[in-house]
């Protein structure tokens, strides 16, 4: 590098040989850095960034001119309480809408609110196998009522159906529940009213 560059890393921590970066600030040959990323990465917020996490971290430290911030931001006080909220409201949307937005390991559906003016309405929720055929035939058993809204996504094998059906009078849940539950391609069926 030029004398006087600045050298940003924030793509693996390997990339950048600290102690020959701790040399070359230290001579004056670069004029400042940033570092995303480490070798070793801090386990946390607090002073764990020394030199029992990497053998040079202390002079890193030392130097002028240098920005070191955490690659994994999601190790902060702050961004841990961020997501344990974003987790804990992900999964009350999940239990009470079945809505999946925002997963890593579902398809990703949602639908609006169910509101307590839409009585004799029910949400259907039917995760099953990718499989041809499998609408139609959901379609068959929701073919009595009036399906309102309708919404369906797949993430390779497993696929995911969300519909909301009016005039359900409650006698026929179960009923409606079970055929459900005894289509083949049947992951696991939710009724929720």
């Amino acid at each position: 590098m030029k004398t006087g560059s600045y050298l940003i890393n924030a793509s693996r921590g390997s990339v950048v040989d600290i102690p020959a970066l701790v040399n070359a600030m230290r001579k004056g040959k670069l004029a400042g850095a940033a570092l995303d990323v480490y070798p070793n990465e801090p386990a946390g917020n607090g002073d764990y960034f020394t030199n029992d996490l990497n053998s040079w971290a202390e002079d890193l430290r030392s130097l002028k001119n240098l920005i070191l911030t955490p690659h994994i931001g999601g190790s902060t006080e702050e961004a841990q309480s961020a997501i344990g909220v974003e987790v804990a409201d992900a999964l009350v949307r999940y239990v009470n809408e079945g809505a999946t937005l925002g997963a890593v390991n579902m398809p990703e559906v949602n639908l609006r609110s169910l509101t307590m003016d839409e009585p004799n309405h029910v949400r259907v929720i039917f995760i099953h196998r990718n499989v041809p055929g499998v609408l139609r035939k959901v379609n068959e058993v929701l073919g009595d009522h009036n399906v309102d809204k309708q919404m369906t996504d797949s993430r390779g094998e497993v696929a995911y159906l969300m519909a909301d059906i009016s005039n359900v009078a409650e006698s026929e849940i179960k009923d409606l529940w079970q055929n459900l539950e005894d289509l083949s391609s049947r992951i696991r069926t939710r009724v929720l009213y």
